[in-house]
């Protein structure tokens, strides 16, 4: 398996915007469990790659955000 750091440098490369949502999703929500900026700082990216791909995980990032308090 590829560390995700590697995968997301990966999806990066490729620019891959379905895997850039998956991957940083994943990352902030294993970040979630022990340091909340860390994990929504992940989710962001997931939010932004997925809005930039009209990409219907965007709603769900974003409810995910509001409710840790990350919109105004």
């Amino acid at each position: 398996m590829i560390p995700l750091d590697q995968a997301l440098l990966d999806a990066h490369a490729a620019q891959n915007s379905p895997a850039l949502v998956r991957l940083y999703q994943q990352a902030g929500n294993s970040a979630l469990e022990m340091d909340e900026i860390r994990g929504c700082f992940y989710l962001t990216h997931a939010y932004i790659y997925a809005l930039e791909a009209g990409l219907p995980e965007a709603e769900t990032l974003h409810s995910t955000l509001r409710s840790y308090g990350r919109e105004a």
